[in-house]
């Protein structure tokens, strides 16, 4: 499950970056994130990466999952600092949201309000 959640997080800040080439920043932060059940809770940790994208300028971009359960989520994130909020993303919503097991994998489909 961690898998999918860096993979999430790892295309949202693709998303949020637009291709614009930004350099790494050296600073390590650490997110928790916890929910009713696996599938509120990838929706609340990508509103938790867009959050932090819009209030510090800083756009995650790689995650390592510490802990993972059906209801919570620790992760270890670095990022890079960006001159202005990536506003393209308002937020992860919970329309047509899967998350379920496919041949052994954990896929996830989420859709996100522009």
């Amino acid at each position: 499950m961690g898998a999918l959640f860096a993979e999430a997080g790892s295309a949202l800040s693709q998303l949020l970056l637009r291709g614009a080439a930004a350099s790494r920043d050296d600073r390590v932060r650490e997110i928790m994130v916890s929910s009713p059940d696996r599938e509120a809770l990838l929706v609340d940790w990508l509103n938790e990466i867009l959050y932090v994208a819009e209030t510090e300028c800083w756009v995650p971009v790689q995650f390592d999952v510490v802990e993972i359960s059906e209801t919570s989520v620790r992760a270890r994130i670095r990022g890079v600092p960006v001159r202005e909020a990536p506003s393209l993303v308002k937020a992860t919503t919970h329309h047509r949201l899967q998350v379920e097991e496919v041949e052994g994998v954990l896929q996830g489909e989420v859709i996100f309000d522009l």
